[in-house]
């Protein structure tokens, strides 16, 4: 396909919308545009200001698509559900073939408001200037731009008012000036006021703007466009690159639009969070972990699933890696892996325990040996930031790795244990990590809960729920450590450390704001006796509470960072030669036939 730039007439694109040749895919937010900026497109159009180039597509897959917002602003039918329309990919190449068949990839606000104003359903007029505010009085000399005062949503009294839909009507339907007259000229309030000879000339005004626009709404070289012939995971990079405006959408956004028809994926996706108080659902977990049984464990790349998962496989597994799914985080949380969902260094982690859950049926059947393996596995999948980056591989592996864990089988490729280096190898290295964007920077704070057995609070002794909005709080605060250490940039480069955090509740946080820590700690001690204890949990030193840290902040931090690296060192480093003499063992190679009887053959 010709993916060079293309031009069409406004007539033109609406009368493909009428056909249902145009069409947007399922997913598409919703029109949003205020009825001003319409008129500021109409305005741009008629002074032949760039407007950005529309882009259509050609999907080379089934879909699900929709009609353009025709909807009244508001009122009755305002709420109305729009039309859907779903294509089978024959249907999409011959409809494409035929008759020019294409989805709006972007641009949807654009066009839907040059629909909606040329066929009524929202009012944009075209207001045109006086005659005494012109330098002469030949119409039939001036360009459209000169002749225009504004566009706005009702008829101006003062001033010949053409409204953009009365235009549309008479290009389509042929009207004669008799016509025109009767049913669009006659009834302008502008008119009122004025006499036969003044009506007489107004009436030449209006056919000759009328004309030019006319023209403008038939000219071929108006809307500029590009018609791309996509791929499923072409399709889907055009919207998660390009769609920087509203919603985000990803491929699972289009794979919901192909699979509209026979599985409602955002449907189930709602029904499963209505039904589960407090745990969000990661579709792209449950849709590769499909992914993966359904090649066999051999695929878990958008753009296998895009091409090859149908709303069959959907139908056979969505259900029950739904279950899996929640046991899994059940296990993380109660076990103590994670504080909360949302603190999970790494959610692709869950699809591994997930397929690993598939094997064993639940996690209370597993042995303590498949635990210290799981635990292993997780803290240094963690530390060695194995899930960064493109993770596709890494799930494949991991999840039959597991799957073997599940089934008692040993792992034969020693190399395995190799790609779990660690990215912290001493103590000092602890500081450096102060994004919460990092899995290591998590990976810090929930280790901290995962030796506490649970972390309790600091107000009392309750342990941190589940559903508990946890900020990572700065222990010594972010404002008293820029006064108390503003001439000491070796502690201000540090303010941000994951050895200065920790997870409390959010309320907690606001409440301790700029004090220093031998401030606000001893005030909470007053409603909590305990917080001594919940000080240690966190891996806060006692003496902390007392004072003797506060100028001596980056010692503070060095005793927080080492006993952080030790429980780096307790799960992960000190257990691998265990873990490896568990679980590994060297592939056997079996000799063919012959090579056997050559050996027993003198």
């Amino acid at each position: 396909m010709d993916n060079s730039p293309k031009t069409e007439s406004i007539k033109n694109l609406i009368e493909n919308i009428d056909k249902e040749i145009i069409v947007l895919p399922e997913f598409q937010r919703d029109f949003v545009w205020e009825i001003g900026k319409t008129y500021d497109l109409f305005d741009s159009l008629i002074k032949d200001i760039f407007i950005g180039s529309i882009i259509y597509g050609v999907p080379s897959f089934e879909i699900t698509a929709r009609e353009l917002d025709k909807r009244p602003r508001k009122g009755e039918g305002s709420r109305k559900k729009l039309k859907l329309i779903h294509f089978k990919k024959d249907e999409v190449e011959r409809e494409a073939k035929t008759s020019g068949f294409r989805l709006v990839l972007d641009g949807q606000q654009r066009i839907t408001s040059i629909y909606r104003a040329l066929k009524g359903m929202d009012e944009v007029w075209f207001v045109s200037r006086n005659l005494d505010e012109l330098p002469h009085q030949d119409f039939s000399k001036f360009k459209l731009e000169d002749l225009l005062y504004e566009f706005t949503g009702q008829e101006e009294v003062e001033r010949l008012s053409i409204k953009m839909s009365d235009v549309y009507e008479t290009m389509t339907n042929y009207f004669l000036e008799e016509e025109i007259k009767e049913k669009f000229f006659n009834k302008l309030k502008f008119l009122e006021t004025k006499d036969y000879e003044e009506r007489t000339n107004q009436f030449r005004t209006y056919l000759t703007i009328r004309r030019n626009l006319e023209q403008f709404l038939n000219a071929d070289k108006l809307l500029s466009f590009y018609l791309l012939d996509t791929s499923a995971e072409k399709f889907s990079l055009f919207f998660e690159r390009s769609n920087s405006k509203g919603i985000q959408l990803n491929f699972i956004d289009i794979l919901a639009a192909k699979l509209y028809v026979g599985f409602n994926l955002r449907s189930e996706v709602e029904s499963f969070e209505s039904s589960n108080n407090g745990y969000e659902l990661n579709r792209e977990i449950i849709v590769r972990a499909i992914s993966f049984l359904v090649s066999d464990g051999k695929n878990v790349q958008k753009s296998y699933i895009l091409a090859n998962l149908n709303a069959q496989h959907f139908n056979q597994y969505w259900k029950k890696l739904c279950e899996f799914y929640k046991q899994s985080i059940d296990f993380l949380y109660k076990n103590h892996f994670i504080l909360s969902q949302s603190w999970m260094p790494y959610q692709n982690m869950l699809i591994p325990l997930m397929l690993f859950l598939s094997e064993i049926k639940d996690f209370s059947q597993m042995n303590e040996k498949q635990f210290d393996f799981i635990r292993f596995w997780y803290w240094a999948s963690i530390f060695s930031e194995r899930y960064s980056g493109s993770s596709n591989e890494v799930i494949l592996q991991d999840s039959k790795i597991l799957q073997q864990v599940a089934k008692d089988s040993r792992v034969t490729d020693k190399s395995y244990f190799q790609k779990l280096k660690l990215q912290v190898e001493k103590f000092e290295e602890v500081l450096s990590y102060n994004k919460k964007g990092s899995a290591i920077y998590s990976g810090f704070l929930n280790l901290v809960n995962y030796e506490a057995e649970g972390l309790i609070d600091w107000k009392n002794t309750s342990k941190l729920s589940f559903n508990s909005r946890l900020e990572d709080h700065h222990i010594f605060p972010k404002e008293f450590l820029k006064t108390s250490y503003k001439e000491n940039e070796d502690a201000l480069e540090l303010v941000d450390s994951v050895a200065n955090r920790t997870l409390i509740p959010k309320i907690t946080n606001i409440k301790i704001g700029k004090k220093s820590p031998s401030q606000y700690l001893p005030e909470l001690e007053e409603s909590n006796p305990e917080i001594r204890r919940s000080l240690a949990q966190h891996l806060v030193p006692e003496e902390t509470i007392e004072g003797l840290y506060d100028e001596l902040y980056t010692i503070f931090l060095e005793d927080r960072a080492r006993k952080m690296f030790e429980l780096v060192k307790k799960y992960v480093i000190d257990e691998r030669e265990q873990i490896i003499s568990d679980f590994y063992t060297e592939q056997q190679i079996v000799d063919s036939p012959d090579k056997q009887l050559a050996r027993i053959t003198p």
